[in-house]
């Protein structure tokens, strides 16, 4: 009677998956051994095949963004929150800490998240937290604490802008923004806080701070325009100085900054001289 023992031994492999963007891999996936052995004198035969199967992995992966960019007609680009809620700022944030607390903070709850990952378009060395009064943790943008507002409902709502006059959609590309200071009152700053002045002597849109004046007293311009709803963009304008700076103008007043202001918040060029004064929103000079 014949004997025939068959012998298989399958070998499985592992096969390295590569993640990205449309990865092929061919790879062998069994190896068979079949040993036979056959009557008479002894013969065995030994025959090894190797199986293969190609395969096609694809792997999309969406980064999650924490703080997203869209846009609205009437605003331009504003800030949200990973779902597209809008995101604010606070005038009386003067000095970058939160003053919005009590019933204030109940219509405009404080943004923040663990995990700071803004979308492309912004850059996370412009985020940073504060720890508020209350002990809660929120997230700044530029210094200015970010807020939500409770009259928002769904993505795309900017209920908030201009509220009061202190409330302003988080925008990446302010030129100008105001600032609210007990003592101080209304008056207008660089995008990151920094106090913006008037110059008593100088004469409607001309600048007479030069040389060691302008030393001091650096002129403030950029090469675009971008401000708050509240203020009225016909109040500004550019001039081009006799050092070839271009210098920003409102309402008839060129505007400067101070070297001894060092940090947001600061306004000790107030009244220095009896001809230096901070930018009221008012474009009204005191009287010397």
């Amino acid at each position: 009677m014949d004997t025939r023992l068959v012998s298989i031994g399958i070998i499985l492999l592992v096969v390295g998956i590569a993640i990205g963007y449309g990865v092929s891999a061919v790879a062998p996936i069994a190896t068979r051994t079949v040993t036979t052995t056959v009557p008479g004198p002894t013969k065995t035969v030994t025959s090894t095949y190797t199986t293969t199967q190609s395969t096609t992995i694809t792997k999309t992966m969406e980064e999650k963004y924490t703080i997203k960019l869209a846009y609205n007609p009437r605003v331009g680009l504003y800030l949200t929150d990973e779902n597209g809620m809008t995101l604010y700022f606070f005038a009386k944030d003067y000095d970058g800490q939160s003053h919005c607390s009590g019933e204030c903070a109940t219509k405009w709850p404080v943004f923040y998240v663990e995990n700071i990952n803004p979308s492309p378009g912004l850059n996370k060395s412009d985020f940073g937290v504060i720890t508020r009064p209350d002990g809660k943790k929120q997230i700044t943008y530029k210094g200015w604490p970010l807020y939500y507002f409770f009259m928002d409902k769904k993505p795309g709502d900017i209920n908030g802008e201009g509220k009061k006059g202190v409330w302003f959609v988080a925008k990446p590309d302010y030129t100008v923004m105001i600032a609210v200071k007990e003592g101080i009152g209304m008056y207008l700053v660089t995008p990151d806080g920094m106090t913006l002045y008037y110059f008593a002597k100088d004469n409607y849109s001309m600048s007479n701070c030069y040389g060691q004046c302008a030393a001091k007293w650096p002129p403030y311009g950029d090469n675009k325009l971008v401000i708050p709803s509240t203020l009225n963009i016909t109040d500004f304008s550019f001039i081009l100085r006799d050092d070839g700076k271009i210098q920003l103008v409102y309402k008839g007043h060129p505007l400067y900054l101070w070297i001894n202001d060092h940090k947001r918040g600061d306004t000790t060029g107030q009244g220095v001289k009896n001809v230096w004064y901070v930018a009221d929103v008012s474009g009204i000079i005191p009287s010397s």
